[in-house]
């Protein structure tokens, strides 16, 4: 069973490629396998140290479940044990997450990739106890946190990271957002956080990899990344530099992203448009071909639009002034 010290690189956050004109409510069979295994196969040779999929970006929520099972039957298949799959089991409430856990297990995924039930807004020890149930239904499956506030009513405050280090010993990771509405502040629990669940491997932002290492310094090992899917030479530069303790080239990097065009007009607004930036982005940027977005997340204002395909050709562009990822082979 996985550790947290198997959560190395960049932890690729991907799309759900979706079929030409099978985006609408109608469509029962949306996947573009083909599209998966070629992008699963690249970001494999490209780097990638793990697949989180199903999340926001991947359409947790516009899929039917014939249809993740699918496209999780490609990953695993075309991943073929080289790094290790996450499949994504958010659902409404504990019973659907443990028989899609269940379900995964058995297709061979290496872990889960779980946000809170999303209905309640949660308390503390209903949250504790969620993971904790999931981890007595479930003791082999190893589990990788969602704790993105902006989507699951809850900071994720330092108290729920010691019950998760007391109760859950199947977390073993997480996709840690903190608090991008405050970012002078963004990580400012994450010291705490870390020391109160200490077998837990936390994940930031790849572009925030610099702020998370002035906060913990070389405790952080990975980062998290949608953008790799847009060309991940930036992610693999910025995860060597933050191996390395290069502060200096971890904020040159830093520097150089933030001079890329925004997607993000405004970050209050963000929740509405975030699988729309994703795979605007992602499209515009040409290293995957995600598809259309799949119903109901799919209106997005002109001037987000915009911003979104210049913000993807940008990347592209930035792709080039790396060397090319070495490949796996």
């Amino acid at each position: 069973m996985l550790t947290k010290d198997d959560i190395v690189g960049f932890s690729a956050m991907i799309p759900t490629p979706c079929l030409p004109g099978q985006d609408g409510w109608d469509a029962e069979n949306s996947v573009d396998l083909d599209e998966t295994a070629r992008m699963v196969e690249k970001l494999v040779q490209d780097g990638a140290g793990n697949f989180a999929v199903n999340g926001t970006t991947g359409e947790c929520a516009a899929l039917l479940w014939e249809e993740k099972l699918e496209f999780n039957k490609c990953i695993i298949e075309t991943n073929n044990g080289r790094i290790p799959v996450f499949s994504g089991v958010t659902a409404l409430g504990t019973k659907e997450t443990v028989r899609q856990m269940k379900a995964f297990k058995d297709l061979g995924a290496d872990g889960v990739f779980v946000g809170l039930p999303l209905w309640q807004t949660p308390s503390i020890e209903m949250m504790v106890q969620f993971y904790a149930d999931l981890a007595e239904a479930v003791p082999d499956m190893p589990i990788m946190i969602y704790s993105n506030p902006m989507f699951f009513k809850s900071t994720f405050p330092v108290e729920f990271w010691q019950g998760v280090g007391k109760r859950c010993p199947t977390v073993i990771t997480n996709k840690f957002v903190g608090n991008m509405g405050d970012m002078p502040n963004v990580y400012a629990d994450l010291e705490a956080s870390m020391d109160a669940a200490p077998n837990v491997a936390f994940l930031p932002i790849d572009f925030l990899a610099p702020v998370a290492y002035q906060h913990v310094g070389d405790r952080i090992k990975s980062v998290w990344s949608t953008s790799c899917s847009m060309g991940p030479e930036p992610v693999i530069a910025m995860v060597k530099a933050l191996q390395a303790g290069d502060a200096e080239a971890m904020g040159k990097i830093l520097h150089d992203m933030h001079e890329l065009p925004n997607p993000i007009l405004d970050i209050r607004e963000f929740p509405k448009f975030n699988v729309q930036v994703e795979k605007t982005r992602t499209n515009a940027a040409g290293y995957i071909n995600a598809g259309p977005v799949r119903a109901p997340y799919q209106y997005m204002p002109d001037d987000w639009r915009e911003h979104t395909v210049a913000s993807g050709k940008a990347w592209a562009e930035y792709c080039k002034t790396f060397p090319a990822a070495p490949s796996r082979g």
